[in-house]
Parts: C-alpha cells; structure tokens; sequence
C-alpha cells in the first residue's frame, strides 16, 4: 500500500535552502569518501527537461519519477556504444547518477512507471526511456552554491 503524504497536493513543496543544505551535507558525509571522489551533484540542461516534460504531457503522464543509479566502466563503454546522445566521460565511473522516468495511470494505478516495449536495435532513443547523461559534480560544479558548503 502506498501510503498519501502529500498533504497540499504538490502546490508548494519547496524547502528553505538552509535545510537543503543540511540535507546535501548529510548526504556527503555518508558518502565515506573525500570529497571531489563522489557525485556531488548532476546537473540537466533547460532543453533536456522540456524535452522531458512534454513527453509526459503528451503521453498523459502524471509525474516523473527520478531513480539513483550508478556509473562503472562497462555501463559507460554501453551507454557510448548507442548511436544516439552525449558520451559519458570515462572520469565517471564509479560516480552516482540520476534516471528519469515518466509515470502515468496505467490499469487504474497512479505514478507508474511508462515504457514502451519497442525494439532496441532503433537507433533512435525510445520516447519513454529514462533520461540520463546529467553533467556531474565533481567535473562540472557551481563550487559557490549554498549547497556545495
């Protein structure tokens, strides 16, 4: 059972940049690494994110589900095989990235995850496969950011 907590419907689900900041940092500290070794942060072109959210308008989706993931040399070497997208750095690897998917109600159930099932040899990106290719911190930061402190 998934369980409500949104209690305002999303309508202003922002938080103050000092708790922000407390959360970046906590998530630092868990890391068990020096930092400049670990993903501090992915950053999504304007362009990538309209992309984005109007193929969940079009394809009536409800909301775009963000999963953690991770980079390691084989999943590079695969991704820059595709015909299709940037390439992945090779300074990557062993780096935490973000995947983002269009969620819609399918069979009466909000905020699952659309893929349509289509050959994988098209060299054209499939219309709901998951977003990736972020520019990574530690190579591409805003090392001033409130954030980053």
């Amino acid at each position: 059972m998934i369980q409500d907590f949104l209690t305002k419907e999303g309508k202003d689900n922002t938080i103050p940049v000092s708790i922000a900041s407390q959360m970046t940092a906590a998530f630092r500290k868990s890391q068990n690494a020096e930092k400049g070794t670990f993903t501090e942060a992915a950053w999504f072109s304007a362009e990538q994110i309209t992309t984005l959210t109007k193929k969940m308008t079009d394809l009536g989706g409800d909301g775009i589900r963000i999963y953690f993931g991770r980079y390691t040399n084989d999943i590079i070497d695969q991704i820059n095989k595709l015909d299709y997208g940037d390439k992945i750095p090779s300074t990557y690897s062993e780096m935490n990235t973000l995947l983002l998917v269009v969620t819609k109600t399918i069979d009466g159930k909000p905020c699952t995850d659309y893929f349509i099932d289509k050959d994988y040899g098209d060299p054209i990106p499939q219309p709901t496969d998951p977003e990736n290719r972020a520019e990574l911190c530690p190579q591409f930061c805003d090392e001033n950011s409130k954030l980053m402190l």
